[in-house]
């Protein structure tokens, strides 16, 4: 076998060894109880077929749609668990393939696994593992599941990757491209529904682990999150659904090239540099705490969808500072075709702290000043990358050509702050407020095999 391709092979067998133990641990009762109540199944199917419950269905999903962007200074990102787009024209921001498993054992245990295929800035394997569950539901009103789920904590939760199942060309970049690093968590969930009002009020808590990895400005920014605990409360009725939700985590390990410079800032002495230690301590990322908050309401009936989210993030950690945003998307609906808007924003709550820069003996060393400033200059840069400014005003239009394809045609204006790129990758260091033009045609289909 070609030396290369050993290696990429063994280094694919590192990471999966490497991954969270929720997964691993998740694959293997998966297998267990698969073959212990297949076994059950089938032979309950040859003693008695009218009382076989079980039952095994494959489905899919997928989007072919090419992107043209304006713009030769910002590289588009879908999300930033995607990789930038640095093309004029780009079949990669919005094209994906999926596959899902759905398991019934009986009545009240269940199983799903979902394979996404796309163009990730993770090359791990498991990545690609979008769901993996078992949920057990002991009555109609309660559902527990366990393995890799959802966090369902905005409104396209379960089906973020199915282009299909929503209106726009992809989901709105500036509410939905951050909050894509806790999508999905390694852990548990619970979940109570009952009927409240003449309507449907779900209550969802969820706890677990969850590693991201994303493509930002200067590299790769691979996390892993612990103490993931997500609160959900929805509430339908008739034509209208209500939702409220909030999560908190914690970062547990970072790799990042801001390691480095917390280490170079922590060996500086307090008499040299007060501030140093306070810039690492900022920096730093295990052991920051985030908290995250919103807001969604949806409105469909006849010919009119109205959608809109709001969120808020609550973050002392200098390299994700903390940020509102928002969208409100309005649909009509002509036979075949729906035609829609959007509008969305998302801005820093607050202006990022300015540090002084240090003040240094005339008599030190030139390499000992020199290197100072450069973890100084460095520090200034780590905390400026996560600002973030920009709105976005969109026309589109989808057409449904049958019940499992639609074509979805969409032109986006965004304007973008010279000190808020946060979701764009640079060619070049930007001077300058800038606007750019993306135009998306997508192909959307959904199957069942």
């Amino acid at each position: 076998m070609p030396e290369k391709i050993t290696k990429k092979l063994n280094g694919i067998a590192d990471k999966i060894v490497d991954n969270s133990p929720w997964v691993i641990g998740g694959t293997v009762l998966l297998l267990l109880v698969y073959l212990s109540v297949v076994g059950q199944a089938q032979a309950r199917i040859h003693d008695h077929p009218e009382q076989s419950e079980f039952n095994l269905s494959l489905s899919g999903f997928g989007t072919l749609g090419v992107v043209r962007r304006s713009s030769d200074e910002l590289y588009f990102h879908r999300e930033l668990s995607m990789n930038a787009s640095d093309s004029e024209y780009s079949f990669k921001p919005d094209s994906l393939l999926g596959l899902q498993v759905n398991v019934d054992f009986t009545e009240s245990l269940d199983a799903i696994a979902q394979v996404v295929l796309k163009d990730r800035a993770s090359d791990t394997v498991l990545d690609s593992l979008e769901l993996m569950f078992l949920r057990y539901r002991p009555n109609r009103d309660w559902a527990i599941r366990l393995g890799r789920t959802s966090t369902d904590l905005y409104m396209l939760s379960e089906y973020r990757n199915v282009s299909y199942a929503y209106l726009w060309s992809r989901p709105i970049p500036e509410f939905y491209a951050i909050t894509s690093s806790i999508a999905k968590i390694d852990g548990v969930d619970i979940s109570y529904t009952h009927e409240l009002g003449g309507g449907s009020w779900e209550t969802k808590l969820a706890y677990g682990t969850t590693h991201s990895v994303l493509a930002v400005e200067a590299g790769f920014f691979d996390v892993n999150l612990k103490n993931v605990f997500a609160l959900t409360s929805i509430y339908t009725w008739e034509n209208w659904i209500f939702r409220l939700a909030a999560a908190s985590v914690e970062v547990d390990e970072l790799e990042f090239q801001t390691n480095e410079l917390v280490e170079g800032l922590n060996l500086v002495p307090d008499t040299l540099w007060p501030e140093a230690g306070v810039l690492a301590q900022n920096i730093d990322g295990p052991g920051q705490k985030l908290q995250y908050y919103t807001l969604g309401l949806q409105y469909d009936h006849m010919n009119w969808v109205i959608q809109s989210e709001l969120g808020y993030i609550n973050s002392d950690w200098g390299i994700t500072q903390s940020f509102y945003n928002g969208y409100l998307s309005v649909g009509y609906r002509v036979d075949e075709m729906t035609f829609y808007g959007v509008l969305a924003h998302i801005d820093n709550s607050e202006e990022p702290t300015r540090y002084v820069s240090p003040l240094l003996p005339d008599h030190l060393p030139p390499e000992l000043s020199g290197g100072i400033k450069t973890l100084y200059e460095g520090a200034v840069e780590a905390l400026s990358a996560s600002q973030i400014e920009q709105t976005t005003f969109s026309l589109g239009m989808r057409w449904d050509l049958y019940p499992n394809t639609c074509v979805k045609f969409q032109w986006d204006h965004t304007w973008v702050d010279s000190r808020g790129t946060a979701l764009w990758t640079q060619a070049q260091e930007q001077i300058g407020d800038a606007e750019v033009d993306l135009l998306s045609l997508n192909f959307n289909f959904i199957f069942n095999l």
